[in-house]
């Protein structure tokens, strides 16, 4: 079977569970498919009735970016849940980023297969705030705390191909040690039908650095071409590193390091002086990203703000600001000043709180994209937003799940989660 990798994937989880479970499972999958728009495989959906059980499954499984796996005292004694988790192995084995996530929904003994593996606790089989936030959490990479004042981004242009990919490793390995934050586009974006949100991506970091491969008769890739003429035309500061055998615009070839084929060995002086420029030019981003959160000031809700907040960042790679935690003199100023040049906001206009309706109001101002949500049943909202979809909450789990939905298209790569091990040594 010819399968895809684990980022082109139509699903994001496969519910592994037991049919004697099949309420909570119901419910899980729900909040998670339809509350939080995570494209999920459950049986009771995806299964056709007249389908072969034992030839389908696997087939599911290989569709699938991770599994979650249900215990139960069913599923413990179920032995088609091992066999799905064996099916999973398979798949963690083959592809490093596949995930398998074992969520208890009651006391049960954990399978010693399962022993090694962290899982999840669900209480009584429901969901709770911090449980929803770890079971999101889960479908992502390692977090990586954000602090703007401190975290230095670049965009990294670099080949994914196996028998490429050896030099822009490394590179990305010593940006790394050198304290760079390395950003790029969600691998499961189309990253040029859309050429706004490519550029918009870059601009949002302080730099370039990219690896151009040879790739035979003088040629390279045009899209890692396309990305360092952004970062150029934005006048960032950029470390490019080609072999001397690349045909390149005489404009662009002068701002070239050139090395002399595809030895690590041939690359890693030129390289360190390259980043150690790099870090002198680079620059605080004229366009940082990050996604503004406007909401009332009851103490009750800040567990729930901080979740949220924790979610948009381990979703986006971006910070999350809440104007509420905004304690500058000039609070108001600063709160408009950071809504006009956030990338997009949300607003929870619950009960047509004047403050967050305020704050709607400047982002629509300064044409920014912006969300609402609000809590309670579905009406009308005030007049300045009847153009507006409202996206209404009954608790805030169901708020959590709005939330990824929201975010999810704003998500780009940190790629410092997902480098090799290195056992090279360092230069």
């Amino acid at each position: 079977m010819n399968e895809l990798p684990v980022h082109k994937r139509k699903f994001h989880a496969f519910l592994s569970h037991a049919h004697a479970d099949n309420k909570i499972v119901d419910n899980l999958n729900y909040w998670l498919s339809e509350a939080a728009g995570i494209p999920i495989w459950y049986d009771a959906r995806n299964l056709l009735a007249s389908a072969q059980i034992a030839t389908e499954l696997p087939k599911a499984i290989a569709q699938c970016r991770a599994m979650i796996i249900i215990l139960s005292e069913s599923s413990v004694a179920s032995g088609w849940v091992q066999e799905e988790y064996e099916a999973a192995v398979s798949q963690r084995t083959r592809f490093k980023d596949y995930r398998i996530i074992p969520v208890r929904i009651e006391e049960c003994d954990i399978p010693g297969f399962l022993e090694t593996t962290k899982w999840i606790d669900l209480v009584n089989g429901d969901l709770h705030l911090e449980t929803a936030n770890e079971l999101i959490a889960s479908l992502y990479y390692t977090n990586m705390e954000i602090k703007p004042e401190i975290t230095k981004d670049i965009y990294v242009s670099r080949t994914w191909r196996e028998s490429e990919a050896q030099l822009a490793d490394h590179m990305c390995h010593q940006l790394d040690k050198a304290g760079f934050r390395l950003i790029g586009d969600s691998e499961d974006q189309q990253a040029f039908e859309d050429g706004n949100r490519v550029i918009s991506i870059i601009s949002s970091c302080g730099g370039l650095a990219a690896i151009l491969p040879h790739r035979g008769a003088g040629n390279t890739s045009k899209y890692m071409l396309d990305e360092i003429e952004i970062a150029r035309d934005l006048h960032l500061p950029t470390l490019i590193i080609a072999d001397s055998s690349i045909q390149l615009p005489d404009d662009l070839a002068r701002s070239v390091i050139h090395i002399q084929g595809n030895e690590i060995n041939n690359v890693s002086d030129v390289l360190q002086a390259g980043i150690e420029d790099l870090k002198e030019m680079w620059k605080k981003p004229d366009y940082p990203h990050y996604i503004f959160l406007a909401t009332d000031l009851n103490p009750e809700n800040d567990q729930r703000n901080q979740v949220i907040r924790q979610i948009i960042q381990r979703v986006t790679a971006m910070p999350g600001i809440f104007g509420e935690n905004i304690r500058e003199s000039e609070v108001q100023k600063v709160i408009t000043e950071k809504i006009s040049s956030a990338l997009m906001m949300i607003a929870d206009i619950s009960d047509d709180n004047i403050n967050t309706l305020i704050e709607a109001g400047i982002a629509r101002g300064a044409n920014k994209q912006f969300y609402l949500v609000a809590s309670g049943p579905r009406r009308r909202p005030p007049f300045m937003f009847r153009d507006q979809q409202v996206w209404h909450y009954a608790d805030d789990i169901q708020l959590l799940g709005i939330i990824h939905k929201i975010v999810y298209p704003y998500r780009r790569r940190v790629l410092n989660n997902e480098l090799p091990k290195s056992h090279m040594s360092s230069p």
